[in-house]
């Protein structure tokens, strides 16, 4: 006869994670996140669309000869959205100041946007397991937040702009730091 056995858990010590239905908050704010970064690239797009495919910046003599000297290069013709450059190179050296800082400014919006999201995301989703509501408050509060920076950046004020923004976002984002700490430190400790 065949006897058999239950196996040992490879962390015995472990208990069992439960997720509860108010998690459902930390995933919405998770895509609400990831909505509100897709929105403000696209902003950056319409920028990059009226600076590089305007007839001003197409017309200008250092623009036809780049795009002559792409053509030998790569046997293509010159990207019409004014790829790869990110705003300090030299297809951007041919827009006009008023262009080149209202680029700029959406492009900086969005990097920033990208550079602080992933911790974020990674403590409202870790920490979001012991505090949900907690942390699907506080992401609501950062997607919220990051949006009004965008749109603050992008304005007339600039970097200026961005301060209401930058505020409430550096504090959705230190909530999420302290709750992931606390978290953390709360399941070491209780074991």
């Amino acid at each position: 006869s065949t006897v058999s056995r239950v196996p040992t858990p490879l962390f015995p010590e472990m208990a069992s994670l439960q997720i509860t239905n108010d998690y459902g908050l930390v995933i919405a704010a998770a895509g609400t996140i990831g909505v509100v970064q897709l929105v403000i690239g696209g902003g950056v797009m319409g920028i990059r669309g009226k600076c590089f495919k305007g007839k001003e910046f197409l017309e200008k003599p250092a623009v036809k000869a780049m795009t002559e000297e792409h053509k030998k290069a790569f046997g293509t013709d010159m990207n019409d959205m004014g790829y790869p450059d990110m705003g300090c190179g030299r297809y951007a050296d041919q827009l006009s100041y008023e262009q080149w800082v209202d680029f700029n400014n959406a492009q900086r919006a969005h990097y920033n946007m990208v550079e602080s999201s992933g911790p974020v995301l990674a403590c409202m989703l870790a920490a979001g397991l012991r505090h949900p509501r907690t942390c699907g408050a506080l992401g609501f509060l950062y997607a919220g937040a990051r949006f009004i920076y965008a749109q603050g950046y992008k304005s007339k004020k600039g970097a200026d702009g961005r301060v209401p923004g930058a505020i409430a976002g550096a504090l959705a984002a230190l909530g999420l730091y302290g709750t992931a700490i606390f978290s953390g430190f709360s399941c070491f400790l209780l074991s």
